[in-house]
């Protein structure tokens, strides 16, 4: 599937316009992460779509692109359309907080 994308900049930008997942693990998640966002991990996102704030766009990331894909595909099969990929940690240099 097609998802929307947006660019790491974009995104530090506007971060009040977005409800904003890191589908990355835990850990990944507590070593530093895009302020703002929620943690679910992509293989978790199924058993949370009651915390996902569906009145804002939604931006999902992870280390590269390949994990916001896995989780967007399965947004998209439980009906959530608004969805759009933001780069990786690995791939933009965000600033992050703890």
């Amino acid at each position: 599937m097609e998802y929307k994308l947006i660019s790491g900049n974009e995104l530090e930008n506007n971060l009040e316009k977005y409800f904003i997942i890191d589908v990355r693990t835990r850990d990944e998640y507590l070593d530093g992460h895009v302020p703002g966002s929620i943690n679910i991990p992509y293989y978790e996102i199924l058993e949370n779509l009651d915390k996902i704030d569906t009145d804002k766009s939604l931006v999902l990331y992870c280390g590269s692109t390949r994990r916001s894909e896995f989780a967007a595909d399965m947004l998209s099969h439980a009906n959530i359309s608004d969805i759009t990929i933001a780069p990786g940690v690995r791939l933009y240099e965000y600033k992050m907080t703890k």
